[in-house]
């Protein structure tokens, strides 16, 4: 998945690189990072322009919006990247509020995987899930930290 800028769009691309598809994006999303989840729908994290912060939410090929997950009424979300496991549970790093969160595959929160005390203080930039060893590798400019990950 490439999250072209300020496109509106998604681009699918199959292993070998050759485009297979590009799922257009409602207006009011600007894509910071998109996967594939299990079922075929991606999970795309984005900024919403409308509501000023980040957002994740769920599409399916066509780009229609099947459910969102904006925060907490206590905490908005920022600039996120997604991680997803085959059983459809999303991780996502925030990286204006240092924080690591495991969302189900209904983008319901499960629980806050590590907070900023946890992360070091350090803002997460990039995920990456190793569901052999359920390892959550968190990348920061300076390094990664590694956690391990039991549903």
């Amino acid at each position: 998945m490439v999250t072209p800028y300020d496109t509106e769009q998604l681009v699918q691309f199959d292993a070998d690189g050759k485009e297979l598809r590009r799922v257009p994006l409602p207006y009011y999303m600007d894509p910071l990072h998109a996967v594939e989840s299990p079922t075929g729908t991606f999970i795309v994290s984005h900024l919403n322009i409308q509501l000023k912060h980040g957002q994740v939410s769920e599409v399916n090929t066509g780009g229609e919006v099947l459910r969102q997950f904006t925060g907490s009424r206590l905490s908005s979300l920022g600039w996120l990247h997604v991680a997803v496991d085959s059983h459809g549970n999303i991780f996502v790093a925030d990286y204006d509020s240092r924080r690591i969160s495991l969302l189900n595959a209904h983008l319901t929160l499960r629980r806050v995987i590590a907070d900023e005390h946890q992360l070091n203080y350090k803002q997460p930039w990039r995920l990456c899930y190793r569901e052999q060893s359920a390892q959550l590798l968190v990348g920061f400019y300076e390094g990664v930290l590694v956690f391990d990950v039991v549903h």
